[in-house]
């Protein structure tokens, strides 16, 4: 954590070119153009700035810790209008090139990151409609701001997001048969592990600390992987409720080994290699390397090994992340499906392709613990509804493993729909949301 930031925003410290917070609001034009290290502070980004070596960069642990605090955001709400009406007060920005054009990327990187990619999108359509007529000027500075507030950042928190609103969903109805429990239509409290309304499990738990791993370590360790794990499962880290709960057989045995022996994938252990858990928490490597699917793919892979000795368990992995890729970077489901089809798999997931899931009732539908189970439940909710929470209050009323058929589908009607779709009651009483969405916008930083 960056103590700079608790004493600016927490202390009113006179940190920002001498201005505190409070003072940035009321700050005159003649300032604002005159002065140039305050709008670091005003617009943090996750990039270190030279010209400010000063300057705070976000780190993950910072980013959080601002995002979750409601006077940080309303101070980003009051400082994005304060500066549109800078903009619109002055002229001379409306040009080829303006130091006013880097400070407008900022903002746009900055409220995506600390706030939503909505409030980005809506600041950069201001600038677009203030600048009027002198926007075809900008076409080099438009660059980098259409790259800031590209979708694909919604996207991308759409799948990560979107696999734990399908775990929190299904979280309290996991090991109930089809049938027997009231219809899930949102959060509830209960179940096995009788957790509060809008809590999640294991399978988000893993995620986290898979995107951590990625993010700190500009890709995949093993080793560093695995004692991410392990501090969750010893130690409750990354977790809704401050307890790891929804460990699995083979996940204990696979920590056990890493602890004793060093192993860093799994050996064989019986039917449980080919258990989901491996898949439930794909989405960080699709949304850290959705522009390059072959990098993707090979995470996937490596990361389903840690855990899991299971062909089949990879593969799915493999199918979701070249689909999560795609979708990601606004391509059409049923194009990725039919390319991936005609790829070389193994048996149990090349049944996949065999199904119109369209014409499939609920009946032929298992949403069991097998990963060839988990991933055709997932589809069949997919491919028979229309919006992000239709698709997986789909898939946790088919119960048994519903809390990770809801992951699963959830990463990918996230990535198809977006995260701005999702209704607001799912985003609003999700535990630690802010966590998960700054999470997603940090591994999204390449794009």
């Amino acid at each position: 954590m960056n103590l700079k930031f608790r004493m600016f925003h927490t202390a009113n410290a006179k940190l920002a070119d001498g201005y505190s917070r409070s003072d940035l609001l009321s700050i005159s034009d003649a300032d604002f153009e005159r002065r140039h290290g305050f709008i670091q502070w005003a617009f943090p980004t996750i990039k270190r700035t030279r010209q400010f070596s000063n300057a705070p960069t976000l780190d993950l642990t910072s980013a959080i810790w601002l995002s979750e605090r409601q006077d940080v955001t309303d101070f980003l709400e009051a400082m994005t209008v304060r500066f549109l009406e800078f903009l619109a007060s002055n002229n001379h920005w409306k040009s080829h090139y303006n130091h006013n054009h880097l400070r407008i990327s900022r903002a746009i990187d900055s409220l995506r990151v600390l706030h939503s990619w909505e409030l980005s999108n809506w600041f950069y359509n201001k600038v677009i409609e203030l600048a009027g007529d002198s926007f075809e000027q900008m076409e080099l500075s438009n660059r980098y701001w259409s790259r800031h507030v590209s979708s694909i950042h919604d996207r991308i928190a759409g799948a990560f997001v979107g696999l734990a609103i399908g775990d929190a969903l299904g979280a309290p109805v996991e090991f109930s048969p089809r049938g027997t429990f009231e219809p899930v239509t949102a959060y509830r409290e209960g179940g096995r592990f009788n957790l509060p309304a809008g809590a999640w499990t294991d399978d988000t738990a893993m995620a986290l600390c898979l995107a951590q791993v990625l993010i700190n370590n500009e890709g995949l360790e093993p080793t560093r992987l695995l004692e991410s794990f392990c501090n969750w499962a010893e130690h409750g880290s990354n977790t809704s409720t401050g307890v790891a709960v929804g460990i699995g057989q083979n996940t204990l045995r696979v920590l056990g080994d890493y602890r004793r022996n060093g192993y860093l994938e799994a050996l064989p252990f019986g039917s449980k290699n080919d258990g989901n858990g491996s898949l439930m928490r794909l989405a960080p490597v699709a949304c850290y390397a959705h522009d390059d699917v072959d990098q993707a793919i090979h995470l996937a892979s490596q990361q389903s090994r840690a855990t899991h000795a299971s062909r089949p368990a990879d593969q799915s992995c493999q199918v979701v992340a070249e689909l999560l890729c795609g979708l990601i970077n606004g391509r059409k489901f049923d194009e990725l499906w039919l390319a991936a089809s005609k790829r070389n798999w193994g048996q149990a997931v090349g049944s996949l392709f065999g199904y119109n899931y369209t014409e499939l009732n609920s009946d032929n539908v298992a949403a069991g613990g097998y990963v060839i189970d988990t991933l055709h439940a997932a589809l069949w909710s997919l491919s028979n509804t229309d919006t992000f929470e239709k698709a997986v209050i789909k898939a946790v009323n088919l119960g048994d493993d519903a809390d990770t058929v809801g992951a699963v589908v959830g990463q990918l009607a996230g990535a198809m729909y977006g995260y701005a779709s999702v209704p607001v009651h799912l985003k609003k009483t999700l535990i630690d949301e802010r966590k998960l969405y700054v999470t997603s916008q940090f591994l999204s930083s390449r794009t």
